[in-house]
């Protein structure tokens, strides 16, 4: 459950940049459930300004009845500029701390590449996985969240196709719209109505031999897998209000709880 949790977790924080022609913060809090459960709560802290520069900052952790199986916490950030509809990241760091077990990666973007440094160290036949040519280009899991929805609010929302490095694998992100539905009232999220859909997939490129021979991964080589994101006007911002991302446990569900946005 905690890497699925982290991918979705990471998904919804990367899903909510406005495109402001001036400075704002926005904050978001939000849970996630499978299964009927509450797995685990999370927050996020994302300013832009006048100059398209953003900084997204994410905090997360497991649901306190989870602490008496595991206990999970995963914080990122990211920084970089946005223009409509591509992002052009600066640097990202993610810290994943499971049990007693930290791993930390952090990822630096010049002149079209991008350096990746993790602790502990990466061995070399798993970095060598991912050689720099098919780095270039690419984009933390965070900004490729902006990305897809920078213009969330408009005509040309969901569209985009983003190819993602996370520091251990090479993905595209690919979005379409997808309609809209209407959203009945939940306890578990903050609005309803009628919302914009769109469907988020993930389509391995590099990086996932790894992973192939352990069940129960959502980092599969030649796995596609799918979200489904909901949109809604809150605060006079659109914001994605739901997610839902499938597995081979079944589906999990991400619900904005609160969402605050100051000049």
């Amino acid at each position: 459950m905690p890497r699925i949790g982290r991918a979705v977790l990471v998904l919804l924080a990367g899903l909510a940049l406005p495109l402001a022609a001036h400075a704002e913060t926005w904050e978001l809090k939000f849970e996630a459930y499978g299964g009927g459960l509450p797995l685990a709560t999370g927050g996020l802290r994302l300013a832009i300004d006048g100059s398209k520069r953003y900084d997204a900052r994410l905090e997360s952790a497991n649901a306190s009845w989870f602490n008496m199986l595991t206990r999970f916490r995963y914080d990122a950030e990211a920084a970089g500029t946005v223009s409509n509809p591509s992002v052009a990241p600066l640097r990202f760091r993610g810290e994943r701390n499971l049990r007693s077990k930290r791993e930390v990666t952090a990822l630096n973007y010049a002149g079209g590449g991008v350096s990746v440094h993790t602790e502990p160290p990466m061995n070399p036949e798993k970095a060598s996985l991912v050689p720099e040519s098919i780095r270039r280009g690419s984009v933390d899991p965070l900004s490729a969240g902006i990305g897809v929805v920078v213009t969330a609010g408009g005509p040309a929302a969901c569209t985009g196709t983003y190819p993602v490095y996370d520091g251990r694998r090479r993905y595209d992100i690919t979005a379409k719209p997808a309609g809209t539905e209407m959203l009945e009232p939940s306890k578990r999220r903050m609005a309803s109505g009628l919302a914009k859909r769109c469907i988020v997939s993930l389509k391995p490129v590099a990086g996932f031999q790894t992973d192939k021979d352990r069940p129960n991964r959502f980092f599969v080589e030649g796995q596609e897998r799918s979200a489904t994101l909901w949109f809604l006007p809150v605060n006079g911002r659109t914001i994605p209000i739901q997610v839902e991302v499938e597995t081979d446990f079944g589906s999990f569900f991400v619900h904005t709880t609160g969402f605050t946005v100051t000049p």
